[in-house]
């Protein structure tokens, strides 16, 4: 039977070819050094990465259909993923630029890995990670960061959890218990994940606002006052289709209506018209909107300098296996909200 290029196949072309000029983009400037590898840009080419395969399933998705399901469910899940790596890239561009332009060189809501540490501590302080999950901020008290990535992958778990619970229902028997239940089980999980991200997001929002009238007050890398940085105004304007984002996925586990797994969004073929609109317009061009900010910052802080020495004090260095550095004592200017 032939199959029909549908109005589905044109919108998952459209990003995917968006999406691909990215990849290529960022792939020549890794190779021509442009960019580096072991920079917050590995973890956007990451992204970018995940969208062009998700997109590549979604053309192939509105051209046969459920003929192959397995095309969908990447779909599905690479498309979860690619949200999730977003909203990480943007906390690691502010780090990034606390770290070059702040004149500690650090970030208060990360700190910097000292140098001299073994194999060994980072192996253990790992496994500590993933051993005490969202608790190892017990741990690593001085690290925000360490909460904020336990909860983020929670609350992925918990929309992937909700997803399955929803794929294993019977939707031709909707009063059956057991379909009611795992209705439910799905709604709570994938509305408590997706809630997670909504105030990661507002925290992020936060955490750039804050920044921004600190750099008037106390100026960066430039020796400018009274001015804001361009690659935070990048930041904050990429922050707006990321919370329309992060709304939208709290409407499709909280509404039926937008929810992938309704059958009145689909027909014979794919998504309905409607559900197609829906879901490129406020899901996936949102997020290629801020893949494409994020990697304009490159043009505005080319300049900026690189992060100085890691500063570490006295009274931490046992910490780390008892290396301090030489020279550089706790004199460093601290850093507040």
């Amino acid at each position: 039977m032939a199959r029909r290029f549908t109005g589905e196949a044109g919108a998952a072309l459209v990003f995917l070819i968006g999406y691909s000029a990215i990849f290529a983009w960022m792939l020549f400037a890794f190779m021509t050094h442009r960019m580096k590898w072991r920079s917050r840009y590995s973890f956007l080419f990451f992204h970018v990465t995940l969208r062009v395969v998700s997109q590549a399933c979604g053309v192939g998705f509105g051209v046969l259909g459920f003929a192959n399901m397995n095309l969908f469910l990447a779909f599905l899940i690479l498309g979860a993923e690619g949200y999730f790596s977003l909203v990480l890239c943007s906390f690691r561009f502010l780090i990034s630029w606390h770290q070059r332009n702040l004149s500690t060189g650090e970030s208060w809501l990360e700190p910097r890995e000292p140098p001299g540490k073994s194999a060994l501590q980072k192996w253990r302080e790992f496994f500590i990670f993933l051993l005490l999950g969202p608790f190892a901020f017990l741990v690593f008290r001085d690290n925000p960061m360490t909460f904020f990535h336990s909860a983020l992958i929670l609350a992925n778990a918990s929309i992937i959890t909700g997803g399955s619970y929803l794929a294993g229902a019977d939707y031709d028997m909707p009063d059956d218990p057991d379909t009611k239940r795992k209705l439910l089980v799905s709604k709570i999980t994938r509305t408590s994940g997706q809630a997670v991200f909504f105030a990661g997001n507002a925290f992020l929002l936060v955490v750039i606002l804050v920044t921004m009238r600190n750099n008037t007050r106390d100026g960066d890398s430039r020796k400018k006052k009274g001015t804001v940085h361009p690659t935070l105004w990048l930041l904050l304007a990429s922050w707006f289709p990321l919370i329309v984002r992060g709304v939208f996925g709290l409407l499709q586990a909280c509404v039926w209506d937008l929810s992938y797994y309704n059958l009145d969004n689909y027909r014979a073929d794919g998504f309905t018209p409607r559900f197609t609109l829906i879901e490129y317009l406020l899901g996936v061009m949102t997020e290629w909107v801020a893949c494409v900010l994020l990697n304009l910052t490159y043009l505005t802080s080319r300049h900026d300098p690189p992060k100085p020495p890691v500063r570490i004090s006295a009274s931490n260095s046992e910490k780390f296996g008892g290396t301090e550095l030489e020279g550089r004592r706790e004199d460093e200017v601290s850093t507040t909200l």
